[in-house]
């Protein structure tokens, strides 16, 4: 990375207020995590391959109820595979900029892994876009909108599909689902994501007017629920933007865009930022 770059960044943080972190799958790439849609082992390739069918044809509400034995152990595999896998340096080095700077941040994530969380930050200052595993719902949301915090590891999930011991919704009484946004998805209940929008409405409040860098990491442009809240932060609220990306990184200056991925640039920036 160019010194011009590294000191440009630097200077961002040190004038800052607060910082947003807007986070995509690629985020997770370093800790080991599978992308969706890149070309080696990208999730939603190996889910087409298994089911000779779209994404959007496997991965909805609908289908759930269809083949819940196939659903939940896809689930299932998806939470052992975050509760097994620890989140990168990345993660430690942007919440210790939040400290060695005195910002106040706030994390907006497409990821239902609770790396964010389980790295350090506050519940209270992170926004799930898409729902969170670490939550279920009732599969039909006409019989209750209650959300409660799963207590079952990915290994369990996966060996009750077996013999059809589905998890339960103790309110409604049929078969529940984990509380993320699936494709086509219109039973969705979004107490918990209508909360979080709510407190990063407030962390706005709180920060208009003063200096905001934003972080968009490994989010690409094929699902624009991250980069919607990067151009809003940068057109709104005159947030300066860092995008790190291997592939879709351009943006336009003043903004800076990093080829490489979440760890690596991370890392070379703190390099830079502890050196100074």
């Amino acid at each position: 990375m160019e010194i011009k770059i590294l000191q440009t960044i630097t200077n961002w943080l040190k004038e800052a207020n607060a910082i947003v972190i807007t986070a995509g799958a690629g985020m997770g790439v370093d800790s080991g995590l599978a992308d969706y849609r890149g070309k080696e082992g990208g999730q939603w390739g190996k889910v087409e391959t298994e089911t000779k069918k779209t994404v959007f044809e496997t991965v909805n509400p609908a289908a759930f109820l269809e083949n819940p034995a196939y659903s939940w152990d896809l689930f299932g595999k998806r939470m052992e595979e975050y509760e097994n896998t620890q989140p990168h340096q990345g993660f430690y080095i942007l919440k210790k900029w939040t400290q060695k700077f005195d910002l106040d941040y706030f994390v907006i994530t497409s990821n239902i892994d609770s790396h964010f969380q389980k790295a350090g930050f506050e519940e209270e200052k992170i926004r799930e876009l898409h729902g969170s595993l670490a939550y279920f719902q009732s599969s039909d949301n006409k019989l209750s909108d209650k959300i409660w915090k799963n207590e079952l590891t990915g290994k369990q999930i996966q060996l009750g599909t077996y013999d059809n011991r589905f998890p339960m919704c103790p309110h409604s009484k049929v078969m529940a689902r984990p509380n993320v946004y699936m494709f086509r998805d219109d039973t969705f209940v979004n107490t918990r994501t209508k909360a979080q929008e709510e407190n990063f409405q407030k962390f706005l409040d709180k920060n208009k007017g003063k200096n905001i860098v934003v972080f968009e990491i490994g989010s690409g442009p094929h699902v624009q629920a991250v980069r919607m809240k990067t151009r809003f932060l940068k057109t709104n609220y005159d947030a300066k933007i860092v995008r790190i990306n291997p592939k879709d990184f351009k943006i336009k200056a003043p903004h800076i865009g990093i080829d490489t991925g979440a760890l690596k640039a991370l890392n070379e920036i703190d390099l830079f930022v502890e050196g100074e």
